[in-house]
């Protein structure tokens, strides 16, 4: 999702406050989301997994996906598609950093598109779990 001028950005969180490669539970009044630093970027999803509400926050990333802790459904967090445990979907959240904060527009959350291909030829990926 691209930065819009429209959007009402609320300030979230550090970029020191996520270590690479993990995700952490952030909020802003009633709004909660998964927001995670993959290194070259940060994506945030909604933090229940379509499958029994875990929190996906709490999960192990791999790429740009994030595994359920509860029962390891494989979620994309580019399109907050289920690309492994079943069909399902989060929304996702447009993400901005300025300087070292992170912003995240709540009010823009949206499903995306799921790419059926693209998740057939994932789900064939290892998961880091199982090994």
């Amino acid at each position: 999702m691209s930065a819009d001028a429209s959007m009402k950005w609320f300030r979230v969180a550090s970029t020191r406050d996520i270590p690479e490669r993990e995700g952490r539970r952030v909020e802003y009044g009633p709004h909660i989301a998964a927001l995670f630093n993959l290194g070259t970027e940060y994506l945030a999803v909604e933090n229940q997994c379509p499958h029994k509400s875990g929190p996906l926050a709490d999960g192990i990333v791999a790429g740009k996906n994030v595994f359920c802790p509860l029962h390891n459904w494989k979620i994309n967090l580019q399109n907050g598609c289920a690309l492994s445990g079943g069909t399902g979907q989060v929304k996702t959240f447009p993400v901005k950093v300025s300087g070292s904060e992170i912003y995240l527009a709540f009010e823009s959350a949206a499903y995306q598109a799921c790419d059926l291909s693209a998740q057939a030829q994932e789900s064939q990926t290892s998961n880091p779990v199982e090994g």
